[in-house]
């Protein structure tokens, strides 16, 4: 042990299916809380995925949100599901993808109890 206290455990990659990205898209939707970004890697790339919106603090409200995977913007979640690819490939039809680190907001992806269910080991 260090003299902090003991050490972080390093993170490790997380490996899903697209589909489980995008239900988690829907509950973040759901509970008003539509900010995700993850670096993920399709067939050895690294690709950012993830929900923008802009925050009322007045109002407690998010406003303008899109979702994104690297420059291509979607105004709707069934836009991105349908429309969103990298590679040539639609990001809703690949079999897996791989997080590559912790997300800015939320951390460790792990965190989120559907991603943690349905990793693939």
């Amino acid at each position: 042990m260090g003299i902090f206290g003991k050490r972080k455990p390093k993170w490790e990659p997380l490996v899903c299916r697209p589909k489980d990205i995008i239900e988690l898209f829907r509950q973040d939707i759901a509970i008003n809380a539509p900010l995700e970004d993850f670096t993920i890697e399709i067939n050895g790339k690294p690709h950012n995925v993830g929900i923008s919106s802009e925050y009322d603090s007045r109002k407690c409200v998010y406003s303008n949100t899109y979702f994104f995977l690297d420059d291509q913007c979607f105004r709707t979640l069934e836009g991105f599901a349908a429309k969103a690819s990298a590679d040539g490939v639609l990001f809703s039809e690949m079999e897996t993808i791989t997080i590559l680190r912790e997300n800015i907001d939320s951390g460790d992806p792990r965190n989120s109890v559907l991603l943690s269910q349905r990793e693939i080991k």
